[in-house]
């Protein structure tokens, strides 16, 4: 039971910080890192619930699989940063908004 809302805690902590003016991550590199914890996150969400029920494994395995193509992406985005920084800081912003749209949908099957 505890590990199900280990990952939750987590991203309410980040929430709370972000609101507490802890600065949130500006150059691409720190935008990247938090990408990965996400992608991180989500994988030990999903797999926590299911474990509780809370997903069905075909949900959870389609999760998976997001958090699979959103980790390519980031290499990739960070592959086109040596060479094209714009591009690269946008398609990790995209990458970004898929993992938090992920990351809420994950929030509301905790409940």
């Amino acid at each position: 039971m505890k590990r199900l809302f280990f990952p939750a805690i987590v991203l309410t902590l980040l929430t709370a910080c972000a609101s507490l003016g802890v600065p949130a991550p500006q150059t691409f590199n720190e935008k990247e890192a938090a990408a990965v914890s996400s992608v991180t996150a989500i994988r030990t969400t999903a797999a926590s619930l299911l474990t509780a029920n809370k997903i069905t494994a075909p949900d959870a395995q389609n999760i998976q699989r997001q958090a699979d193509n959103a980790r390519e992406a980031i290499e990739v985005a960070s592959a086109i940063h040596a060479t094209d920084s714009g591009a690269a800081d946008n398609r990790l912003t995209a990458i970004i908004t898929g993992l938090n749209a992920i990351s809420g949908y994950l929030a509301t099957r905790g409940h």
